[in-house]
C-alpha cells in the first residue's frame, strides 16, 4: 500500500497565500483601528507658525456632527517614535466618541525635518508642531471647544507641556484638560518661582516609577533624588497642591491615584498622579497608560459612548499589524522562491531540498564554539566602546539621526568582525575539510552577482510595496510595541540611502556567517532548533545588556554607568527582537538562493529601512549626550 505523499506548499502557492493573510490582517487592523467603519481616519497636513508642515492623523467618530459636538483630545508622541506608535490611545478614546489628532512632530516620521534653531529655539515652530494640531481641532466644526484635551508620552509631554505655555499666550486657550504620559508637568514659570502654569485645567500625571528619563530631582542640598522617590519630592507636593511653594506644604502627602481638587475661576479642577510599577518605555506598549488616558479625558469631558478605561480592544489591533509584518516577511520570501524557478533567475536557485551540512568533527567544533562566542563578545565590546567614546551620542549635517548612528555604527563594527572571524573560520578550518569559497556560494560569476543584487532589491521591494498599501490604503503601520514598519516620505528617502551602506555590511557579513561559514549542523538536531539557536545568539547581547542595566536601575535608582556610558542600556531594548528575526529570514531566504549575498541585501536593506523611518532626524553637528 503505497504511503499518502505530504503536501508540500510551492513557491507560488506560498506568495499567494502570503498575499491573502497579509491583506486579511490589513483589513482587520483597519476595522479595529477605524471602530468598524464608526471612526472616519485620514491624513492631513497643517502648517506651523514657522511654515513648516506637520503631518497629522485625524480619527472622527461619524457621530460628531456640527449639531452634535464631540470632545477632542490631541496625544503627541515621544522622541524618535511617530504618531503610529500611539494609535491605541486614539483607537480607545475615538471608539468612545473622541475626536482624536496624532501629529508627526517636526523632525519625525511624516512631518518636515527642520533646521536646528527653529525645531530647539523657535516658539513659531508651535511646540515641535504640536500646538499647530491643537488649532487645527479647534477649528473644526464637530468639535465643541470647551472639550479640547492635550497629551503626551516622554518628549511628547514636553510638547504638551510647551502647547499650554503657548496657550496661554494666545490670548484666547482653548486647552481644557492635560494628561503627561512619563513626562515631568510644569512646575515653576520662567523665574524658577513655583507656580500653577495650568491655571484652571484638569492635569493627570502617569508616573512611570522606573522611569531613566523623567522624574528625578534635588533636594535641597542639590544632591540627586532618584524617580523612585519622585513622590516625596517637593515638586509631586506642589503639583498636587496647585501650584504652591512646597515650604508652605509640611502637611502634604502625595498619594497616587487620589483626586485632588480645588476651584479656580469658579471651575473645580483636578489633580492626580497614577503610579505605574513601569519602565519609561512601557506606555508606548502598554495596557496601563491607556486606561489611565481614557479614564482621565472621560472624567473631564463628557464622553459620548462611555467605557471603563480598562476595556481595550488595542490588543486585538496590535495582534492584526504584527501579523501584518510577518505576513509582509512571508511575501518577500515566497517572491525569492518564485522567482528563483524562472529562466532568468534560475541560477541563483539553492539545490532542492537544500539542507545544513552534517556537524563537523571535534576540531570544527571547537572553531565553532570559539568564533560564536567570540562574535557574542564583539557585540558587547563594539556597543560599549561607541558609548564610552561618544559616538552613540552625536549627528552631522550628513549622519543626522542620532539613534540611528548607535545601530548603524554597531551594525558596521560587527559586520567587519563577523567578515573576520568567517573567513578565518575558512582559512583556518573549513578549507583544509575540502570546502571552498564556491561551495560556501560567497565566489560566483560577476553576472550572477548582478543578478543577485537585482532579484534582491526586488525582495525589499515586495515588502515596501505591503508596508505603502497599510500606510496609504488602510491607515496602519505593520509593528508590534517598539519594533515595526513605516513607510519613508518620498523627500526623506535620501536617509535610508546615507545609511544602507553601514547594515548592508552586517547583512552581509551575518548571512555569509550563518549562510556558508555555520550553515552545518552542532550535534543531531533539527534545522529548526539549529536556526533557533543562532537566533538566540544574536539576542543575547542586547538582551543581557538591556536586563542588567535595568535591573541595576531598579535596584539603585540611578542608571548604572555600565557597557561604556549610563544609557546604554535604555538603547539595547530595540535590539532585543529585531536580529533573532533577522537570523531567521536570513535562514529562510537562504533556502532558495544559493549565495548569501541575497538574503544579506534584503535583510541588511530592510534593517535600515525599519530604523530610519521613524526617528528624531536633524541636520547639524550636535552631541545629544
Amino acid at each position: 500500500m503505497k504511503k499518502k505523499s505530504k503536501f508540500k506548499l510551492t513557491a507560488k502557492q506560498g506568495l499567494i497565500l502570503s498575499i491573502i493573510f497579509t491583506l486579511l490582517c490589513a483589513v482587520s487592523a483597519n476595522l479595529l483601528l477605524s471602530n468598524f467603519g464608526k471612526v472616519k481616519i485620514e491624513t492631513t497636513t497643517v502648517q506651523t507658525r514657522s511654515g513648516d508642515n506637520v503631518s497629522i492623523r485625524v480619527y472622527s467618530p461619524k457621530a460628531a456632527t456640527a449639531d452634535n459636538k464631540a470632545p477632542a483630545v490631541v496625544f503627541a508622541h515621544g522622541l524618535s517614535t511617530t504618531k503610529e506608535c500611539y494609535a491605541q490611545y486614539a483607537l480607545e478614546l475615538a471608539r468612545r466618541g473622541f475626536v482624536v489628532v496624532t501629529p508627526d512632530m517636526l523632525n519625525h516620521g511624516g512631518s518636515d525635518i527642520t533646521p536646528f534653531e527653529t525645531f530647539f529655539t523657535d516658539m513659531n515652530a508651535d511646540a515641535y508642531g504640536v500646538y499647530a494640531a491643537v488649532k487645527y481641532v479647534s477649528e473644526l466644526d464637530y468639535v465643541d471647544l470647551d472639550q479640547i484635551g492635550i497629551a503626551g508620552h516622554s518628549m511628547g509631554g514636553n510638547a504638551t507641556n510647551t502647547s499650554v505655555v503657548l496657550d496661554n499666550m494666545s490670548g484666547n486657550p482653548v486647552i481644557s484638560a492635560v494628561y503627561l504620559v512619563a513626562s515631568n508637568p510644569l512646575f515653576t514659570d520662567f523665574q524658577g518661582n513655583w507656580t500653577n502654569m495650568y491655571g484652571d485645567r484638569n492635569v493627570g500625571l502617569y508616573y512611570t516609577y522606573y522611569d531613566h528619563v523623567y522624574f528625578s530631582t534635588q533636594d535641597s542640598n542639590g544632591a540627586p533624588v532618584s524617580a523612585q522617590q519622585f513622590l516625596d519630592s517637593n515638586e509631586a507636593k506642589s503639583f498636587v497642591s496647585f501650584g504652591q511653594d512646597p515650604s508652605t506644604l509640611t502637611d502634604v502627602k502625595v498619594i497616587p491615584g487620589h483626586t485632588y481638587t480645588t476651584d479656580i475661576n469658579g471651575k473645580q479642577v483636578i489633580r492626580r498622579i497614577t503610579k505605574a510599577d513601569e519602565i519609561h518605555p512601557k506606555p508606548q506598549g502598554g495596557n496601563g497608560a491607556v486606561a489611565s488616558v481614557v479614564d482621565f479625558f472621560q472624567e473631564s469631558f463628557v464622553a459620548p459612548n462611555y467605557e471603563v478605561g480598562s476595556m481595550q480592544i488595542w490588543n486585538f489591533y496590535s495582534l492584526a499589524s504584527v501579523l501584518g509584518l510577518f505576513g509582509a516577511l512571508a511575501i518577500c520570501i515566497f517572491t525569492i522562491a518564485t522567482l528563483t524557478k524562472t529562466k532568468f533567475f534560475s541560477s541563483l536557485k539553492a539545490e532542492d531540498n537544500k539542507q545544513l551540512r552534517p556537524a563537523p568533527n571535534k576540531t570544527g567544533k571547537i572553531w565553532f564554539w570559539v568564533l560564536t562566542i567570540a562574535n557574542c563578545a564583539f557585540a558587547f565590546l563594539s556597543v560599549s566602546f561607541i558609548f564610552k567614546k561618544g559616538y552613540g551620542y552625536f549627528v552631522t549635517d550628513v549622519l543626522a539621526q542620532q539613534t540611528t548612528n548607535i545601530y548603524a555604527l554597531w551594525s558596521l563594527a560587527n559586520g567587519i568582525f563577523i567578515l573576520i572571524t568567517s573567513f578565518g573560520s575558512y582559512y583556518l578550518y573549513a578549507r583544509k575539510q575540502g570546502d571552498t569559497l564556491k561551495s560556501w556560494g560567497v565566489r560566483i560569476p560577476i553576472k550572477d552577482f548582478l543578478k543577485s543584487l537585482l532579484l534582491a532589491i526586488l525582495g525589499v521591494l515586495s515588502v515596501l510595496v505591503v508596508v505603502y498599501i497599510a500606510q496609504y490604503v488602510f491607515q496602519i503601520d505593520l509593528r508590534y510595541y517598539l519594533w515595526g514598519m513605516r513607510e519613508i516620505p518620498l523627500d526623506h528617502l535620501y536617509l535610508f540611502f546615507t545609511y544602507l551602506p553601514f547594515f548592508l555590511v552586517f547583512g552581509i557579513a551575518v548571512s555569509i556567517a550563518i549562510n556558508s561559514s555555520y550553515y552545518s549542523k552542532i550535534g543531531k538536531e533539527p534545522t529548526l532548533i539549529n536556526d533557533l539557536f543562532f537566533a538566540l545568539m544574536n539576542m543575547i547581547p542586547a538582551f543581557a545588556i538591556t536586563f542588567i542595566g535595568y535591573y541595576l536601575f531598579a535596584k539603585t535608582g540611578f542608571q548604572p554607568n555600565i557597557f561604556g556610558a549610563p544609557f546604554t542600556f535604555t538603547y539595547m531594548i530595540n535590539a532585543i527582537p529585531v536580529f533573532p528575526v533577522a537570523v531567521l529570514l536570513l535562514r529562510r531566504l537562504a533556502k532558495y538562493c544559493n549565495n548569501p549575498y541575497i538574503p544579506g541585501i534584503i535583510v541588511g536593506s530592510l534593517l535600515c529601512f525599519m530604523q530610519v523611518a521613524s526617528v528624531f532626524t536633524c541636520h547639524t553637528f550636535m552631541f545629544m549626550g
